[in-house]
């Protein structure tokens, strides 16, 4: 809720109980102030004009005092009970007091309040205001008055402490019972009033404790058993056949709904999801049972996965080998057929030597991803300085990178470039993605290196580059083994480097991310700063 919205309607809400307090108070001395007229006025056979016209004046001020504290009791009823962002009604401290309290004390402040009626009378006897009244009688009225009157009298001095301690008493206790008003109200309204009772906590308290054991034997013997000794009188009867028409249709709706549940997962509809509206045994059970259909569709997505990739990697390594071997059978058959001695036996000798080193390459990627994805590969963690590996690595690949045109611009956002890592695993994640680059980095585009910081305790080597293919893959799927940008498969590789340079970095301890936004690849190694 907004804030000058709560501000207003707390102004409202103490402004209606100030009035309303006021208008209570004023409705009791006017009463109190008729109550004396009308004893003046009857205590003899014939009244007086002037007194009957005086109680007509002060009936009209009682109306407006009556109806004004009913108008304002009902605003704040209203308005109590401030609500949180989760639209609960907020209880404070006095709410939390037991009901039957507030109510013993309540129901006693209201009986102080006419109680103290007579003093108010009393008190108005010795004001000015009185006087004139009883001016208006004759000797013999005034005497039968006082006779009367030194009968009731408190003879309490001075009677100005009077008047206010009387009056103050009066605010008070009209205060403190709007107080327990409100209160009751405010539990109506969080539907807390039976909970914060004595007997409907220890209720709540026995329902609760019921409701989390899981003995379901004694659980029906106890609810059995009370509803047979509680029936078993007349005037029990009746709210026990009330409690069974409410529970039992409630408990057999739960009931069915699981046997449908189970009925539907055991049918193989693993994403239906049997309702759960409390938190009894019914309803635990209903998400245990979902919490089982969840874990077994999500066993099952990840084992069509499996499927799908273990199909995807034998085709795959099946055309990367055969690819480099028929082309070395074409070869090794030309030979045979024109000799060593032919003029094309130096182009053919070439070509069977770059497609050796390229079977050659992906069988060295495919034992080394094997290693990387055991563990197997010896790790020395130690201090290592990132910056001179990236510059070792930008050297060696100088030559490659300048065959596609590409232009490297590498900047170090960080003051601290030490990082906890294996050297020559990091080299190996660093050669990987610029090959990476290399091969699929849209020519004569300029790639960006960054080392930066993240969150105070990381330190990140992030590679961004516009890829030459249309990136129609998701980032996940070009993390997995033998995944190209390239669908066709035409360029050079074996889709193994990016799995490479994740399985080294989680061996250094680290993480390594890619994303993809269109056509621009981003790859982040993060390791943790030396201290």
């Amino acid at each position: 809720m907004d804030t000058k919205l709560k501000s207003s309607r707390k102004a409202v809400l103490c402004v209606s109980n100030s009035v309303c307090v006021v208008s209570v108070c004023a409705a009791v001395v006017l009463g109190c102030m008729l109550a004396l007229l009308y004893h003046l006025n009857g205590s003899w056979h014939e009244s007086i004009d002037a007194l009957d016209a005086e109680i007509s004046r002060l009936w009209m001020f009682e109306v407006i005092a009556f109806f004004t504290a009913i108008v304002t009791l009902i605003v704040s009823m209203w308005m109590t009970g401030e609500r949180n962002e989760k639209g609960q009604i907020e209880l404070n401290w006095f709410d939390r007091i037991f009901t039957d309290l507030q109510l013993t004390a309540g129901i006693v402040s209201g009986c102080c309040v006419f109680m103290i009626c007579m003093a108010v009378i009393d008190a108005l006897v010795g004001n000015p205001w009185f006087a004139d009244r009883f001016e208006m009688l004759t000797e013999a009225q005034q005497k039968e008055y006082l006779d009367w009157h030194q009968v009731y009298a408190s003879g309490f001095e001075p009677q100005w402490l009077e008047n206010f301690l009387i009056i103050s008493g009066l605010i008070l206790l009209v205060s403190f019972t709007l107080l327990v008003l409100l209160s009751i109200v405010k539990k109506l309204k969080a539907r807390a009033f039976w909970k914060n009772t004595i007997i409907g906590r220890f209720a709540w308290y026995i329902y609760e404790a019921a409701k989390a054991s899981d003995d379901v034997f004694w659980k029906m013997m106890i609810v059995m058993v009370a509803g047979s000794l509680l029936s078993a009188t007349w005037f029990l009867l009746i709210p026990v056949l009330v409690l069974i028409f409410i529970f039992v249709p409630k408990y057999a709706r739960k009931y069915a709904a699981i046997k449908e549940g189970v009925r539907e997962v055991k049918s193989g509809n693993l994403d239906y999801k049997i309702p759960v509206t409390d938190h009894g045994e019914l309803d635990r059970l209903a998400m245990d049972i979902n919490e089982i259909s969840a874990a077994t569709s999500i066993a099952v997505q990840n084992e069509l996965k499996n499927q799908r990739m273990k199909t995807d990697l034998i085709s795959n390594v099946s055309h990367d080998l055969k690819t480099p071997l028929t082309s070395m059978l074409t070869y090794v058959d030309l030979l045979k057929n024109e000799g060593l001695d032919s003029e094309n036996a130096p182009q053919y000798l070439a070509i069977i030597d770059e497609k050796t080193r390229r079977l050659q390459k992906l069988t060295e990627d495919l034992f080394e991803a094997a290693k990387a994805s055991s563990g197997a590969i010896p790790v020395e963690i130690e201090k290592i300085e990132m910056t001179s590996i990236v510059n070792q690595a930008l050297a060696e690949l100088e030559e490659r990178l300048a065959s596609s045109n590409l232009e490297i611009i590498f900047t170090n956002k960080t003051d601290d470039v030490f990082v906890m890592a294996d050297g020559q695993l990091l080299w190996r994640v660093i050669e990987n993605l610029l090959v990476n680059v290399s091969k699929y980095a849209l020519p004569g585009s300029r790639v960006y290196m960054d080392i930066l910081e993240r969150g105070g305790n990381m330190i990140v080597l992030e590679i961004k580059n516009m890829s030459k293919e249309q990136l129609n893959i998701s980032a996940d799927e070009l993390m997995e083994r033998f995944k190209r940008g390239d669908e066709s498969r035409n360029t050079e590789g074996s889709g193994l480097g990016l799995s490479i340079a994740k399985d080294l970095t989680n061996l250094m301890n680290g993480s390594f991310e890619i994303s993809i936004d269109g056509d621009l690849f981003k790859a982040s190694v993060a390791l943790r700063r030396a201290k």
